[in-house]
């Protein structure tokens, strides 16, 4: 909080040089909602308490906006502020050359006292800055009231540097001076009892029919999101709370917070990771134990989330944003308006499940629940579960099973988007995978992941290219679902396997449930053996399946056949190869190869693709060496910097978003990026003939090719 703060001041004085016109045009942020705005102004005095900052006056008084949506936008517009509140707030910036009576004239929308329309609506009461006005929140309370919620925007008396009462009164800031934890501390629980004040003010006056008190949530910009903590700790009335790019002074103890909660923040000042005022975030983090988000804005300044961003960035000032004023107000709205739509209303909000090509600037840093990033490609992607069963052979972990059944899913492009999406794992399945994890979640917290493919869609295009995907021993196939959603995109059918028996525990459409019967058995080099071998035949099935299926077939062409694997799955696809040679392109992703490949090797087009295994690039692999001396056609080895094993699936991108120290230093969603990248280059060069000069030399810093 201390150095947002100071860098505020500083990008103001800073900005001081730049002249404003002599009559500049100043407007805020126009709302998007549909209802007219109306808004009034109360006083509100606590005779309960002593001011916490002039020990003389023996009561809090405070001034309080009330926005709300109106029956008519016609009348006076609110004054965005006071001339003598736009001086102190200038020469407290150090801003000179602009005359302080520009700020009165800007262009809101709110009118003055107009009669309110609805009632019982959700409440959301706003806290500024420290040394901020109330005004500074204006743009985003009238945005709220516009779409219908009721917003309290609290001035804290002596808090900033000026508050207009209604007899004419201004007072000054008496608590600034000198700032210490203590202090910052101080100053957030003061303002949960301001808060806690105005509730109960609001909810006892003629104003109390207005508002639904059972929907109730607050946010606040900089110490004023830092405070909504404190007052949802203090008030449990206060149902979600959001935090914007403030430093969290008063840490967040246990037994925490059970109530929804969204970070929202500068990209440079609160990345995991980036310093002391991010790490206080983390701190509160682990303590917040219900729905919560942790998102991050690139481009922004301090005030870039305020109107002093936007009326100052009109005014020619430079506070070091190189995301525009507008759009930072945008972004600001959007989000706050869907969480409290969400968290108040029980409307279901997209935008708060995954990022959006909407706002490309807005990061999830960290998220309590989990999703797939979106697919590259412009196709919609569909997806059907497809139960599967080898009355050839018997299954080769469970003896007394005299066949082998699987489940596939199988991904491709749609006729369209809309629709429910896949559900990622059942709750058994979920339970099984998390079993042992050591983290600190629901056992069904996979069920709910946010997936990009529509369940059942019906499939656009035939005779697509096919790639069979595989995923690592004891994980289910869905944890290659975000690599396998992008393939769909663009243009592929992808067949994910589930092994029977060889993953932590597998759904069957009629309610059975199998565990990992391969798990008891030791793990041996004859083991790992079996492992590759029975996956192989696996994929031979599944092949067979789909090809002479009638429903499936006219979708695949069975002459373009690709297949990928994680880890064992990997390593399966040189064996799959060998045995099947439908199979044209393969690729190992970070896979140790136990069976060998042997003379006459392998001809087709092969693809090694790791973590990188020591502190330097390329370190000896002695298998992958091995079957390298053995591939005699198109062949490539890539080794990916900063990644573990996981990085290269779901499980990575899970672990990233939950919070979860893997050691890497790439991202998950990076790692990603960079195995999409090459998996569709190398079976668009290998299956569809379109040349990929990706696969020619490294396109990202992160890969170095070893061969």
């Amino acid at each position: 909080m201390r150095k947002a703060v100071l860098l505020t001041v500083t990008a103001l004085a800073l900005g001081s040089a730049a002249p404003a016109s002599a009559s500049p045009t100043l407007s805020l942020a126009r709302p998007t909602g549909a209802q007219p705005v109306g808004i009034t102004s109360l006083y509100l005095k606590d005779t309960s308490r002593p001011d916490p900052w002039v020990e003389t006056v023996p009561y809090r008084e405070l001034m309080v906006s009330l926005f709300y949506p109106a029956v008519s936008a016609q009348g006076p517009k609110k004054q965005f502020m006071t001339e003598a509140e736009a001086q102190a707030v200038f020469d407290e910036a150090g801003i000179t050359g602009i005359p302080a009576s520009v700020m009165t004239t800007v262009h809101t929308d709110a009118a003055v006292d107009a009669q309110p329309a609805g009632h019982h609506l959700p409440l959301v009461v706003l806290s500024p800055g420290f040394k901020r006005p109330r005004a500074e929140l204006t743009s985003l309370a009238e945005d709220l009231a516009s779409h219908g919620t009721a917003v309290v925007v609290v001035d804290h008396t002596y808090e900033n540097v000026a508050t207009t009462f209604p007899d004419g009164r201004v007072t000054g800031c008496a608590a600034c001076g000198s700032y210490d934890d203590a202090f910052w501390k101080k100053l957030q629980r003061g303002r949960a009892a301001d808060v806690s004040f105005v509730l109960d003010s609001l909810t006892h006056s003629k104003w109390a029919s207005l508002i639904d008190a059972s929907r109730i949530g607050m946010a606040g910009h900089s110490v004023g999101g830092a405070s909504a903590l404190d007052a949802m700790v203090g008030d449990p009335r206060i149902k979600a709370g959001i935090d914007i790019d403030g430093t969290t002074d008063d840490p967040l103890l246990a037994p925490g917070l059970d109530r929804p909660f969204l970070f929202l923040g500068r990209a440079d000042m609160y990345t995991p990771g980036t310093g002391q005022e991010s790490g206080t975030w983390q701190r509160d983090w682990a303590q917040l134990t219900g729905w919560k988000r942790w998102l991050v804005v690139a481009g922004m300044a301090h005030p870039s989330f305020t109107d002093i961003g936007l009326v100052g960035e009109q005014l020619g000032l430079d506070f070091g944003a190189t995301t525009p004023a507008a759009r930072g107000q945008a972004i600001t709205a959007a989000y706050v308006r869907a969480f409290f739509d969400q968290h108040l209303r029980g409307q279901a909000q997209p935008l708060l499940d995954q990022p959006s090509p909407r706002y490309p600037e807005v990061s999830f840093a960290m998220t309590s629940t989990p999703y797939l990033p979106a697919p590259t490609g412009n196709r919609p992607v569909g997806s059907t579960q497809v139960y599967l069963k080898d009355t050839s052979r018997p299954d080769p972990w469970v003896p007394s099973v005299p066949y082998r059944e699987l489940m596939v899913s199988l991904f491709y492009p749609a006729v369209s988007a809309q629709g429910p999406k896949k559900q990622y794992l059942t709750a058994a399945e979920s339970a099984a995978l998390l079993s042992g994890s050591g983290l600190d979640v629901p056992p069904d917290l996979l069920t709910r992941l946010v997936t990009n493919s529509v369940a059942g869609a019906r499939p656009a295009g035939s005779h697509l290219p096919l790639v069979v995907l595989s995923p690592g021993y004891t994980k289910p196939r869905a944890t290659l679902s975000a690599l396998a959603e992008d393939l769909a995109s663009h243009g592929y059918a992808v067949a994910l396997v589930g092994h029977t028996y060889e993953n932590a525990g597998q759904s069957f459409p009629d309610g059975r449930f199998a565990g990992c019967a391969s798990c008891e058995v030791p793990h041996d080099s004859a083991f790992w053996t079996k492992v590759e071998l029975g996956r192989a035949a696996d994929v031979s099935f599944v092949l067979d399946s789909l090809t002479r299926s009638k429903k499936w077939a006219p979708l695949i062409d069975a002459s373009r056949i690709g297949m990928a694997g994680h880890s064992m799955g990997g390593a399966s696809t040189l064996p799959t190869m060998v045995a099947d040679p439908r199979v044209l392109a393969g690729i190992d992703i970070d896979g140790t190869t136990e069976v060998p490949l042997t003379p006459p090797g392998l001809s087709r087009p092969f693809m090694f693709m790791s973590h990188q295994l020591a502190a330097t690039a390329c370190a000896p692999n002695v298998p992958w060496e091995r079957d390298w001396a053995q591939l005699t056609g198109w062949r490539r080895w890539a080794e990916v910097a900063g990644t573990q094993h996981a990085s290269f699936t779901d499980v990575g991108l899970v672990g990233d978003q939950l919070g979860v120290d893997t050691g890497t230093t790439t991202t998950a969603a990076r790692t990603q990026e960079i195995t999409r990248t090459y998996v569709n280059a190398f079976f668009d060069q290998h299956l569809r003939g379109e040349a990929r000069p990706v696969l020619d030399e490294p396109g990202y810093p992160e890969v170095s090719f070893c061969h």
